[in-house]
């Protein structure tokens, strides 16, 4: 049974958010989208609100999904529900990630990102790129 998982998606002056796992997370030091696995009877907004604030200390407000994709890890098989977040605050306090950048898309496959993230990626160049 696929895990649902929420992916945030910030655009903010031409530049995606990218953070990049602590060394001590599971899929450590590969970077991706912030976010994480969807609680019982939320939605991926909500869970994506919950997520920034533990993982970043930001307030965010959740728009539209982008994209859906699915990726078996060898823990289990996800589907990675990206969604388009704005940010109340840029002023993070990383509690599971030790890097954060702000990336033009077209420079995104650049960055070693978890692999299910990167349809993610390719969604955002083709959408913002």
């Amino acid at each position: 049974m696929k895990k649902p998982v929420a992916a945030a998606v910030v655009h903010l002056d031409g530049k995606i958010l990218t953070t990049r796992r602590s060394p001590d997370q599971s899929l450590a030091c590969l970077w991706g989208f912030p976010g994480g696995k969807l609680e019982h009877e939320k939605s991926p907004q909500e869970c994506i609100f919950r997520e920034l604030r533990e993982e970043l200390g930001v307030d965010s407000v959740a728009g539209e999904i982008i994209t859906t994709t699915t990726y078996a890890y060898p823990g289990g098989e996800i589907e990675l529900i990206a969604i388009t977040v704005e940010l109340q605050s840029t002023q993070f306090n990383l509690q599971f990630h030790d890097r954060f950048d702000w990336v033009q898309p077209q420079e995104i496959l650049q960055y070693n990102l978890a692999p299910a993230d990167i349809p993610i990626a390719q969604e955002i160049i083709r959408k913002y790129g």
